[in-house]
């Protein structure tokens, strides 16, 4: 009776933490599910507006048909748009117009296919593009929508794939309604889901499962109870793949060894180490194999190291090690060469001729530094190591130095809007229009200058056309300095020996310009001004030094960085961090300036907490000389000021 009895209550345990369970995973998936939709379709909301704006002054829609482009024009406009594109990280960016009931691309641009339709200049791809055409099956809903709604999000697909979509129904300049829409591809979201849910199952159960059975055995066997708990500490704080220690476990056990260091007097080594292509073998050759390779890399890790050392997996492919005093050897070199070793035994030709290559970086363990920053160090310098392909880096240095002959680098300018004076100032900006690729980001060619002599050479260009152009302008221009640059023993003499005046021009400098040698970066501030140059911290708030270094130096500006603003009506914590720093800045008496205000909610909020200057597409975006000049006789820059 009482066996009975004892069956029964087990009954109701296990269809209590059944329900439990199954309530708990429905939640998180919803919840994940809405997380990942959220940001997709604010992306896709900006990439759309981005669109508007580039196709605003340039693109006619009225009485368009399919003879109105020429072959070139169609190509420039579809450049335009793979680019804004990728800039966007979306996959897609196109224009719809409604022809008899058919909606047809009169635009579009994006992924790789794209890029071989503009290459091959395959115009039947890029422009009068019905959705029939490409066997679109959301023709009926796009014509719905197009005569009901403003803004829309679809699901469709077509004869490429299936994705997520916005459209923005507007009306051009010429008075033709169309729609500007963004695309992304949505299996990702689908996987993203199914392996949080997988991951929430797995933990489920196994907890369900050892709070079941310590339930059955704590009345007989207490002992078998304290083992039981070992077992569920051990699955909480170590990662089942690879049997290293969890991100989180990781860092609390790091932090709790730093603070012994200096007591100890011991000297530490951070390693980070990293898979190459680790999506490409994921997506070439299935997440096992993929899975395989990490779970080998950790085998390599511990054979490497001692296990008094930390292996700790941050995510993915990407492991941290510290290793402490008393080292193996005498330094980290000795500790490469031994992983070096045991990672040319790992051999995976049955696994269809793959092979694995890892990237390794090293820093000893700074004292005065915290681990956060030690590790945004070391992922700096990994993704250095990422980008450092020697063959490609003196292409693209050579390819620099014919663009800087040729005159491809152009710059433009961004206007900084005071709203309390109307006083505008300017942010010069360099791009570079090569006479193959277009027009190519700094982010692709500024990392490479900055390594070599060449950001020099690109600095003196730069300064020498803000020179030239502040004579038109008639007002104050700032211009970024490199840290590799500014941190060059020269680099005041170099002002110097080539600039007679520098009037009106002020230098940016990120926090990564003084972060080397705080009391030397202020000298060089000081004697910059006595010449009659400002300099301003940009992109406040991300970088390494913060708040701390602030007050120690001869600013006269703080731009806080456009990702404050992002985020900025997402929680009260963002709207507590940025009047922070505003009112921060202004007890040191510093003039701030926003970035990235694009929307006129964010300029009236910050105006409210007591900034006047901003900077971003709601006022401006950058421009060459010539549209900028034009803006400034006929006030463009100011007419969203003119209803308050």
């Amino acid at each position: 009776m009482k066996l009975k009895k004892f069956k029964i209550k087990n009954i109701y345990i296990y269809l209590f933490l059944s329900i439990m369970i199954f309530s708990f995973l429905y939640h998180q998936g919803t919840s994940i599910y809405k997380d990942q939709l959220k940001k997709i379709d604010l992306n896709l909301y900006k990439a759309a507006k981005n669109l508007e704006y580039l196709l605003k002054e340039e693109y006619n829609f009225y009485g368009m048909n399919k003879n109105s482009y020429t072959h070139e024009e169609i190509l420039n406009t579809s450049k335009k748009i793979t680019e804004l594109a990728e800039i966007n990280n979306v996959d897609y960016l196109y224009t719809i117009v409604i022809e008899e009931g058919m909606p047809i691309y009169t635009s579009i641009g994006g992924g790789y296919e794209y890029h071989e339709y503009i290459k091959n200049k395959n115009i039947g791809k890029l422009y009068w593009l019905t959705f029939e055409d490409i066997e679109d099956d959301s023709i009926d809903e796009t014509v719905e929508v197009f005569h009901t709604k403003d803004v829309y999000y679809i699901e469709s697909s077509d004869d490429l794939g299936s994705y997520r979509s916005i459209y923005l129904m507007l009306t051009s300049k010429d008075g033709r309604r169309y729609i500007a829409g963004a695309d992304t591809t949505i299996p990702n979201l689908k996987n993203t889901v199914i392996n949080g849910l997988f991951n929430l199952t797995i933990y489920a159960l196994l907890i369900s499962l050892v709070l079941g059975v310590s339930l059955a055995i704590i009345l007989s066997n207490i002992k078998k109870e304290k083992n039981l708990r070992k077992i569920l500490i051990e699955n909480i704080n170590f990662d089942k793949l690879t049997g290293v220690l969890k991100r989180e476990k990781g860092i609390e056990q790091l932090e709790e060894i730093i603070k012994q260091l200096p007591m100890e007097n011991k000297k530490m080594f951070l390693g980070l180490f990293d898979i190459m292509d680790m999506s490409y073998v994921n997506e070439e050759f299935g997440t096992t194999v993929g899975d395989n390779m990490i779970k080998k890399l950790a085998v390599i890790l511990k054979l490497t190291f001692r296990e008094t050392d930390k292996i700790i997996r941050l995510n993915g492919d990407q492991f941290l090690v510290a290793i402490i005093e008393p080292l193996d050897g005498t330094n980290t070199k000795e500790l490469e060469e031994r992983f070096e070793h045991f990672l040319k035994k790992y051999d995976f030709k049955k696994k269809r001729k793959l092979h694995m290559t890892v990237r390794k970086v090293f820093l000893e363990w700074d004292h005065e530094t915290s681990l956060n920053i030690m590790l945004r160090l070391l992922f700096e310098k990994l993704r250095f190591e990422k980008g450092n392909d020697k063959k490609e880096i003196a292409v693209i240095e050579l390819d620099i130095q014919r663009g800087l002959h040729e005159k491809e680098f152009e710059i433009y300018y961004q206007p900084k809007v005071n709203i309390i004076t109307k006083n505008i100032e300017f942010e010069a900006l360099m791009r570079w229009n090569h006479k193959e690729k277009g027009m190519i980001p700094p982010g692709r060619f500024i990392h490479i200058a900055e390594n070599s002599s060449l950001i020099i050479s690109l600095t003196e260009f730069l300064i020498t056309q803000v020179k030239k152009d502040i004579r038109l302008l008639k007002t104050r221009v700032s211009l970024n300095i490199s840290p590799n640059h500014f941190n060059k023993k020269f680099f005041l003499e170099e002002m110097l020996d080539k600039y007679i005046d520098l009037d009106n021009i002020e230098f940016e400098l990120t926090e990564e310009n003084f972060i080397t040698n705080i009391e030397e970066s202020v000298k060089k501030i000081k004697i910059l001004k006595k010449l009659g140059v400002n300099c301003l911290i940009d992109d406040f708030g991300t970088g390494y030094s913060s708040l701390s270094y602030l007050s120690k130096l001869p600013v006269t500006t703080l731009k806080i960085d456009r990702s404050f603003v992002v985020n900025l009506f997402e929680s009260s914590e963002n709207v507590k961090i940025i009047k922070t720093i505003i009112e921060l800045g202004k007890s040191l008496g510093l003039k701030i300036v926003v970035e990235g205000v694009e929307e006129k909610k964010e300029v009236d909020f910050l105006r409210e907490i007591g900034v006047s200057i901003f900077q971003g597409y709601y006022f401006g975006k950058p421009e060459k000389l010539e549209v900028v000049l034009d803006k400034l006789n006929d006030g463009t820059y100011l007419i969203n000021l003119k209803d308050e």
